[in-house]
């Protein structure tokens, strides 16, 4: 059975995609660079830290996320304080997202003609399903939510717009991937496998098995990996005009998958709505994403 969302007319050929996937790739900091950029892109790995979450954290959860040391967490905090990026919580030890990184994403989200086009498409799906729409992008080695949509009868996941998760631990992530041409999913993978470390191949293996599902039905299922007791199914998206590739995802808390209503009524109807998506975006600019 061919896959029902698949590179239809107007989706790019595989050069075009490498230069378009390049939003997502790593924003590494090039050899001889100078100081000033570093301590941009140490300021930025630390807001990235938080990984959209509103939650506090202490200054031993940012180094263990961010890989820095205790000095240049420090440094970088107290700076991106007294710029607003970051405020002290309310014990006056950890730090939280500040009020001018949060008008940022406001911004981004009031003047998105993507998310406002996207919206009702999504709830209609949440609200006939009873399960939460998930529309991400990739940050680096993650998958961030650009717009997301609840059915107001399901329990709440702990995920929203802003929120980030881990490409190899997740169905939208693993979508994301095995979307990209064949060159530029090796270098994620390999990746992947850098940063994961001892457990890398079996992460890997289950990411395949995964790309074996979307190449078979086009589509694809993570249960309990990320969050347990709760299951998402995710395709994949290509939107806009030149066409950039998204992922779409539906989720809901659930102890045991219903399997035979994911594969018959859940994921055709997440096919169909990737497709209306994709319809709805033709002929937008995808640079005005």
């Amino acid at each position: 059975m061919k896959p029902t969302v698949q590179r239809r007319a107007g989706t790019p050929d595989p050069q075009l995609s490498e230069q378009i996937s390049v939003r997502g790739q790593d924003a590494g900091v090039a050899v001889g660079a100078s100081t000033t950029t570093q301590t941009l892109e140490r300021a930025l790995g630390l807001l990235k830290a938080f990984r959209g979450s509103p939650k506090p954290l202490t200054h031993a959860e940012l180094v263990r996320r961010t890989g820095y040391s205790k000095a240049s967490i420090s440094r970088v905090a107290a700076t991106l304080v007294v710029l607003g990026y970051l405020d002290r919580a309310l014990d006056g030890v950890r730090f939280q997202i500040g009020v001018r990184g949060l008008r940022i994403g406001r911004r981004y989200l009031s003047n998105s003609l993507l998310t406002r086009l996207a919206k009702p498409i999504m709830q209609q799906l949440a609200d006939r399903n009873n399960v939460s729409v998930g529309l991400a992008v990739a940050n680096q080695l993650d998958m961030i939510y650009i717009k997301y949509c609840n059915s107001g009868r399901i329990a709440t996941l702990r995920l929203g717009v802003g929120r980030t998760v881990p490409m190899e631990l997740s169905s939208i992530g693993r979508t994301y991937v095995w979307a990209q041409p064949p060159a530029r999913r090796q270098r994620l993978l390999f990746d992947i496998l850098k940063k994961i470390g001892s457990h890398g191949p079996a992460v890997v293996a289950k990411m395949e098995h995964a790309f074996e599902d979307l190449d078979k039905y086009g589509y694809c299922m993570a249960a309990g990996e990320y969050q347990r007791d709760t299951f998402a199914v995710s395709v994949p998206v290509w939107l806009g005009d030149p066409p950039v590739v998204m992922a779409l995802n539906c989720s809901a808390v659930s102890y045991v998958p219903d399997l035979e209503n994911i594969r018959k009524v859940l994921a055709p109807t997440l096919q169909s709505t990737a497709e209306k998506l994709i319809d709805v975006m033709s002929t937008i600019d995808s640079a005005l994403f």
